[in-house]
């Protein structure tokens, strides 16, 4: 276990740190990939390349950090006991905070708007996002692709 942990401390910890923009943050998920990581190898399940194991449970883990964040409309901005902010760091959130607050300012259809506060914001699957909407899901891939796309137009210009 050391020998993994010693092989894939650096790499992991460097993508965790481009991932978030954030040493703690980048901390605690290098941490959590490896909780998660030894609990799967704990199982005895056999495991044909420790290396995509690895990358899967790390993207997983960052994904779920992610959709959390999104779902915390109220999360803590301008605190600064709370977390010590670079510039850019601030701007990234508060602009994130802005898109999520004001989706419906920014032009998107109605089936692309729901599409996306379910996906990002409720958490549901594009399955039981289709479901629910009573459409195809790659009907709920195309609203968001094009959500995504209007969003970086409207606030990355």
């Amino acid at each position: 276990m050391n020998d993994i942990y010693d092989k894939y401390y650096d790499k992991l910890f460097n993508w965790s740190k481009a991932k978030t923009n954030n040493i703690s943050d980048a901390e605690d998920l290098t941490n959590s990939v490896f909780l998660a990581l030894f609990e799967y190898l704990n199982k005895n399940i056999d495991v044909e390349k420790l290396d995509n194991l690895i990358w899967k449970i790390a993207y997983n883990l960052w994904c779920t950090k992610a959709k959390s964040y999104i779902k915390d409309k109220n999360n803590v901005l301008f605190d600064e006991n709370y977390y010590t902010y670079s510039n850019d760091e601030m701007i990234d959130k508060i602009i994130y905070k802005e898109i999520v607050d004001n989706i419906s300012n920014v032009g998107l259809t109605e089936k692309e708007e729901t599409s996306f506060r379910l996906y990002y914001i409720d958490d549901l699957s594009i399955k039981e996002i289709s479901s629910k909407l009573c459409t195809t899901e790659s009907n709920i891939k195309y609203y968001l692709y094009n959500a995504r796309k209007k969003i970086k137009e409207r606030y990355y210009e």
